[in-house]
């Protein structure tokens, strides 16, 4: 079983300022489902998502329909102070999770496993959490319950369980932004390739990367390729850089 973040360690709050996502198609690496919500928030009106690690659905399954039907406080107890490990908040919600979902939660109960073995350890970041609020948006109360009223209104995303490079044969709807996170580092290409491979997609606007450093030599790379670079605040400390590729 591969692990899977509970939430994001991008200042996802910053896309906002980069892509117009006011009645936007998006399709977005799952991840923690950040990337997801955050779009949700910011105007997105139908967002797919794809990921190759399938327990990266299973907890979203579970944070999309905590976020829908738990108050804030519930759902800060359960995923961020008791760390997943709360029965009784998971059984308010346990009525209204998908069959799958119930079933991949019932495994780990059989296999006396507790649901935050499914997490990679996330210490330092958890532990600024707290200041976060811009930079992951619904953990701000208001947010929160701005983005539960829109979840009660919409169905559980299409999700592709695939990597990125075999994405393209399987969507069939149009969009307008792609959200891709740092998989570029887990890809044999180099930025040429990348440039290339990423023209094949017909969507116009493109986060190609969310990194958390860059050399003067990359940034070269990038620029060079036709792909622009934004320097944002991150969420821990210091400065992230994203990416971009806009096709018009």
């Amino acid at each position: 079983m591969q692990k899977i973040y509970d939430f994001t360690n991008e200042n996802v709050g910053a896309f906002k300022s980069l892509f117009d996502f006011s009645n936007a198609r998006v399709l977005t690496v799952l991840g923690s489902g950040d990337q997801y919500f955050t779009s949700l928030l910011n105007g997105a009106k139908n967002i797919e998502v794809f990921d190759y690690n399938i327990v990266t659905w299973y907890y979203f399954l579970l944070k999309f329909i905590s976020i829908k039907y738990l108050s804030y406080e519930d759902f800060y107890q359960m995923f961020i102070t008791d760390n997943l490990d709360n029965l009784k908040i998971y059984n308010k919600i346990l009525p209204y999770l998908p069959e799958d979902c119930i079933w991949f939660f019932n495994q780990l109960s059989l296999l006396k496993r507790k649901f935050s073995s499914i997490k990679t350890n996330n210490t330092l970041f958890l532990s600024s959490l707290k200041n976060n609020n811009l930079k992951i948006p619904y953990l701000n109360k208001e947010k929160y319950y701005e983005l539960q009223d829109i979840l009660k209104h919409i169905d559980i995303p299409v999700f592709y369980n695939c990597n990125l490079l075999d994405l393209k044969n399987l969507i069939s709807n149009e969009f307008d932004i792609l959200i891709l996170s740092n998989i570029y580092h887990y890809l044999d290409f180099n930025v040429s390739d990348y440039h290339e491979f990423l023209n094949k997609f017909n969507i116009p606007n493109i986060l190609a990367l969310y990194t958390w450093g860059m050399n003067s030599k990359e940034q070269k790379e990038f620029y060079q390729n036709g792909f622009a670079i934004t320097k944002i605040p991150s969420v821990i400390s210091g400065y992230d850089y994203i990416v971009s590729l806009n096709k018009r």
